[in-house]
């Protein structure tokens, strides 16, 4: 087991136990759903752990993040940046579009996938078709997000923008890993040179996203 899945864990249960101890600030806006995200990742990331090394479960710990664990991250994302630019006055329908065609495309991973008898026969299997159009959605949203940002006032005060912590946390992890999880399988079997090193850099890049998850509640003003 790699001490880096222990080491995100933990950033993961920090980020969560921070929400909700800032929650008084949010309870009263959209931003109230962050902690329970983070605590619905936290359990899917314990119990992934617990499937993969305790009971030597590669199917299950596979069929949970592709059935719950990485569709829930797309979707709240989306529909967190759908609330952001409602309330902000953006006018876009990118959020809504970005949510529809990564459920297409995970629909289409899903029933094209090998049964769970095939999955317990092979020692890696990553929907990286999915996995990529939602990262290229989350893309577009970071990019209208940040662009919109730099030009108007709110960047003068980006210490206090909850949503510029977040979005700079899914830029460095997100973005950062897509080329990771896009070609992952393949990665795997026929460049572990590659893999490996790329792999523990994943994790690195996720600690640093759940840690500006944190500041976001700690330095974040509702707006």
């Amino acid at each position: 087991m790699n001490p880096l899945i222990t080491v995100l864990d933990i950033f993961e249960g920090i980020a969560c136990i921070t929400g909700f101890v800032y929650w008084k600030r949010v309870r009263n806006s959209y931003w109230r759903w962050f902690p329970f995200y983070l605590a619905a990742i936290v359990i899917n990331e314990v119990t992934g752990v617990y499937l993969l090394h305790v009971k030597r479960n590669l199917s299950l710990n596979t069929a949970l993040y592709s059935y719950w664990g990485i569709p829930l991250q797309f979707f709240f994302f989306f529909w967190l940046f759908h609330r952001y630019f409602k309330e902000a006055g953006i006018k876009t329908k990118w959020p809504p579009l970005a949510a529809a065609i990564y459920g297409v495309c995970w629909l289409s991973d899903i029933f094209s996938w090998p049964d769970l008898y095939y999955l317990s026969q092979v020692k890696l299997y990553f929907d990286s078709f999915s996995y990529t159009i939602g990262n290229i959605g989350l893309l577009v949203l970071l990019l209208i997000f940040f662009l919109r940002f730099s030009k108007s006032d709110e960047v003068l005060h980006y210490r206090s923008s909850r949503m510029f912590w977040v979005c700079l946390g899914l830029l460095i992890f997100y973005v950062g890993s897509m080329p990771f999880y896009g070609i992952r399988t393949t990665l795997y079997y026929q460049y572990p040179d590659i893999f490996y090193p790329y792999w523990n850099i994943q994790f690195i890049m996720g600690c640093l996203m759940y840690l500006f998850f944190s500041i976001s509640f700690i330095w974040g003003k509702a707006k």
